[in-house]
């Protein structure tokens, strides 16, 4: 796993703690939960440009299809 997506997972577990220790303080736990929004979102760029997703309609498509769409023949 990428280092940085881990010290991300590990901000988001001890942002979930803190909710936990203090579950009376509304603006802190709102804080906390942006805070997780946040990580989440960066950990989802940084998984995204680490691998990026097949565009449809050629991630329902088998490899012949691919191929003979692009006039590329075996």
């Amino acid at each position: 796993m990428n280092p940085y997506i881990s010290e991300l997972f590990d901000l988001i577990d001890s942002c979930r703690e803190e909710i936990k220790k203090y579950p009376w303080d509304y603006s802190y736990i709102g804080f906390m939960k942006q805070e997780i929004d946040k990580n989440i979102s960066e950990i989802k760029k940084i998984s995204d440009s680490i691998s990026p997703q097949i565009p449809e309609p050629w991630a329902s498509m088998t490899a012949e299809q691919i191929i003979k769409g692009m006039g590329v023949y075996r």
